[in-house]
């Protein structure tokens, strides 16, 4: 663990990994950098129309989809890949709705009736606890809540939306069974994304110990991609407030295909 002291990721040794990484990687996190300033622009002053759902839902999540790409920037500068892949992951789930809401008509009520979904299944689950602890919360969901829960999922049918059928509405169904379900593996801590903390010896193929610290093999793709998502995502919020940066957004995109390119 040459590359971090007692501090770990957070100060000390690192510093001067993050430098180095920096230094090498000028171009990409500059790229990256501008993409970000592009969106903030968008955001800046944004005047939303509180009456039109469509704009509230779109910059709210918009905003989401920004902060996570910042947060992955901010993680894979330090090296953090597992967590680079968990953020990423993240990134792309609220993406799948951001653009799902631009694709289909239907998915904005579809999307904030998983309020009402959601509700009912913590009720459920507050319900089943015997634990001493949750009994506040159980006096709280009683069968009258449970059942105006019910009837309101019942009067605007409802129900419940798996990740996939979000990803083919927009429009990002390949993303969903590749980049997505490997990524998961990070998300779910499955033993098959452990494998990236083991050392194997590379000629007798026998594990040789832990890796713990910081990796490069997950900044340029982990940045470039959610660049290139989150490009296109500007672009078709930009098209719900009657703004056109199609060609801003083309470029970005091209830049960071081209980082992809030479690895």
């Amino acid at each position: 663990m040459t590359e971090i002291d007692e501090n770990g990721f957070l100060s000390g040794r690192i510093q001067s990994w993050i430098d180095s990484q920096r230094a090498s990687r000028r171009y990409i996190i500059e790229r990256a950098q501008e993409l970000n300033r592009d969106c903030h622009r968008f955001l800046d002053g944004r005047a939303v129309d509180l009456g039109d759902e469509k704009q509230v839902a779109t910059s709210v999540l918009f905003a989401r989809v920004v902060e996570l790409f910042q947060s992955i920037i901010l993680v894979s500068d330090r090296g953090m890949a597992a967590t680079t892949r968990i953020l990423s992951r993240a990134f792309l789930e609220a993406c799948f709705h951001l653009f799902a809401i631009q694709k289909d008509s239907g998915y904005l009520n579809d999307y904030f009736n998983q309020f009402l979904v959601q509700k009912r299944k913590l009720v459920r689950r507050i319900r089943q606890s015997t634990s001493p602890q949750m009994e506040s919360l159980r006096r709280g969901a009683t069968d009258q809540v449970l059942e105006e829960t019910e009837r309101a999922i019942r009067e605007k049918g409802a129900r419940d939306i798996s990740v996939e059928e979000i990803a083919r509405r927009a429009g990002m169904h390949d993303t969903y069974l590749t980049a997505y379900a490997i990524l998961s593996y990070a998300v779910h801590t499955g033993a098959s994304d452990l494998d990236h903390h083991v050392r194997i010896n590379d000629e007798t193929k026998e594990t040789e110990g832990f890796k713990y610290g910081p990796s490069q093999g997950e900044t340029d793709r982990a940045i470039s991609l959610s660049g290139m998502t989150l490009a296109e995502a500007l672009e078709l919020v930009s098209r719900t407030f009657g703004e056109d940066r199609k060609e801003l957004c083309t470029a970005h995109q091209e830049a960071f295909q081209s980082f992809l390119d030479k690895k």
